[in-house]
């Protein structure tokens, strides 16, 4: 079993695009591998979304959903340099 890989808080907004719909939802925490969002809308186990933020965009899968939470896995790892710059993101959003 792999080590857990380092997950930052966050709290900001961000949108979900799934299909042709667009949710929006809170980033809570984020690692390089995936992370975990706040949203009103229930998504189930396997479904596949794409996050978009101001500069791109990540495709990840839901590995689980509790509740207004869900813990997502993203499709490829973020670089580190993609990873800093979604953190970043919350000092313009405060």
């Amino acid at each position: 079993m792999s080590a857990r890989q380092k997950r930052f808080p966050a709290n900001y907004r961000i949108v979900i695009r799934q299909g042709p719909e667009m949710l929006g939802a809170t980033i809570c925490n984020i690692s390089i591998g995936g992370g975990c969002i706040m949203t009103e809308h229930q998504f189930q186990k396997g479904d596949s979304i794409i996050l978009d933020y101001a500069f791109g965009q990540t495709r990840a899968y839901v590995m689980w959903s509790m509740e207004k939470l869900t813990g997502l896995k993203f499709e490829n790892e973020l670089t580190t340099q993609g990873l800093h710059l979604i953190r970043d993101l919350q000092k313009v959003s405060a």
